[in-house]
């Protein structure tokens, strides 16, 4: 029941800015379109702004998941609640990533998905492969049996077929998991030394998983020893913070191309990639935490965002490949056609957010009352 408004805030921020990456991705690639200034408005490495960096945000979705999930339990033991809430992590994702799967692959069967058409016109490769359904060699014919089977295989391999966006779903349901273990192994009492042992081996089997896992981890250290220290941190300090957090996230793939020659190098620095996202990640959820803009907080856009931030992560690639590429190809590859892809596609998902997000809180709400406590009887005095 605990409400983190500034957490929500910045998780709003974070999939809007996904939206955008996406899209610059498939319809703003590096060759831009006639008449627009291609080298300002591309995705290239090594520096990208951290607004609409997308493996930036996802790290932003890891640290502030991690956060939420094991505030309570740091300040106040709980094996039995975070035992719980393991149980509860895949039951608790599933549906949306059914919505996210089911979505695309009904576009896709009744002809209604346009991602390579509009490849065609803007020369993303991003858009062809992975703005609609996977259609190459390795991937089955598309159909909804095969849908199905992809929501379970998701969580297994953390690729999807359908839906480009639900590679995570995997890595936050194992990098939840870990972080619950680490809150529950922590606990409330202070013990730095002891605490950063345990984040230290944890955090290294996390990271045979994958490094956002591994985040996951370092973010419970994070709760425990330096989030409540952030009520007493002047406010000023709050857009240095900020700014910190921001320039870490503005990485883009920053390390020479040809380090990247021995696998084992290789390997390594995909894992220093993310853990510079993560930092920064942990460094802006700081800033925004010491800034204490609960008026902003709580506008109606912050707070439209923060509770349909989930369903606007799942959904917004098929609508990119379906209705923003139909409306590309109908006004052609220029500044026109760009923006009203983008304006239409985007106002179609503020209003799909809407019922899918519904569906998803009232599945939280019949979770949380099946894994409630039952009361136990209490005489009229004891009440």
């Amino acid at each position: 029941k605990q409400r983190f408004e500034d957490a929500d805030f910045l998780r709003g921020i974070a999939a809007a800015g996904v939206v955008v990456f996406h899209f610059v991705y498939g319809f703003l690639p590096a060759v831009g379109p006639a008449g627009l200034p291609s080298s300002l408005i591309s995705v290239e490495p090594p520096v990208l702004l951290a607004i609409v960096n997308g493996p930036f945000l996802v790290s932003i979705f890891f640290v502030l998941s991690s956060f939420v999930l094991t505030a309570s339990l740091v300040d106040r033991s709980d094996r039995r609640r975070a035992g719980i809430a393991i149980v509860k992590r895949l039951p608790r994702l599933l549906p949306l990533t059914v919505v996210g799967t089911l979505l695309p692959a009904i576009l896709y069967l009744n002809g209604w998905m346009f991602n390579i058409e509009a490849a065609g016109l803007t020369g993303s490769s991003w858009l062809e492969r992975s703005g609609g359904v996977k259609l190459w060699e390795r991937w089955p014919q598309p159909s909804l049996e095969g849908a199905a089977q992809d929501v379970l295989l998701l969580f297994v391999k953390g690729v999807s077929q359908y839906n480009s966006a639900l590679w995570t779903m995997k890595y936050e349901l194992i990098g939840s998991v870990f972080a619950l273990v680490t809150a529950v192994l922590m606990g409330s009492r202070p013990k730095a030394l002891l605490d950063g042992a345990i984040v230290v081996v944890l955090g290294y089997g996390a990271l045979k998983v994958h490094p956002l896992c591994t985040i996951c981890v370092a973010t419970v250290y994070l709760t425990k020893y330096v989030l409540p220290l952030v009520s007493s941190l002047n406010k000023s300090w709050a857009p240095i913070l900020i700014l910190c957090g921001l320039v870490l996230g503005s990485t883009y793939q920053p390390f020479p191309e040809v380090w990247r020659a021995d696998e084992w190098a290789a390997r390594q620095i995909v894992r220093a990639d993310w853990f510079i996202h993560g930092l920064g990640a942990m460094v802006l959820l700081i800033g925004v935490r010491a800034m204490r803009l609960s008026r902003v907080y709580q506008s109606a856009l912050s707070r439209f965002l923060a509770r349909h931030s989930f369903a606007m992560y799942v959904l917004h690639v098929p609508l990119q490949g379906s209705v923003a590429s139909l409306v590309l190809l109908f006004f052609g590859n220029n500044a026109l056609g760009i923006a009203a892809a983008f304006a239409v596609s985007t106002a179609l998902l503020a209003l799909l957010v809407l019922p899918v997000s519904r569906l998803d809180e009232a599945w939280v709400k019949t979770l949380n009352r099946f894994h409630a406590k039952p009361k136990s009887e209490r005489s009229g005095r004891l009440a």
